[in-house]
């Protein structure tokens, strides 16, 4: 396996958790359930949230904007990887802000959880 190779595969893991996280968005939205695991840690029972309605808020956008910036920085990977190059500062830019993104998403769900449970 290559460099390559392993910088895809990487990638493609950013992109399906990407696209994971949107189901786990969709699925609170839609119907109300809350993806244990996702979006709330393994320990919490889904059934003792206080405010369900009040938790799809404040998680709701979270969880969207970090599967999107999880899609756009998998798929933006996966071009570099496989197809052609892309700008140096491009890449760095929605690499870091995918970072920065997923600490604030973390944060948001332990805030959230103190909040709610």
């Amino acid at each position: 396996m290559n460099t390559n190779s392993v910088f895809g595969l990487m990638d493609l893991i950013v992109l399906g958790c990407g696209f994971y996280l949107l189901y786990a968005y969709y699925l609170l939205v839609s119907k109300n359930e809350i993806k244990q695991g996702v979006l709330l840690p393994q320990n919490q029972d889904p059934k003792r949230c206080k405010d369900i309605d009040g938790y799809k808020k404040y998680i709701g956008p979270k969880a969207l904007i970090c599967g999107i910036a999880a899609v756009i920085s998998g798929g933006i990977g996966l071009y570099q990887d496989f197809v052609g190059p892309v700008p140096a500062i491009l890449y760095q830019v929605f690499f870091v802000l995918f970072l920065v993104v997923i600490v604030w998403f973390i944060v948001g769900l332990k805030q959230g959880e103190k909040k709610f449970w």
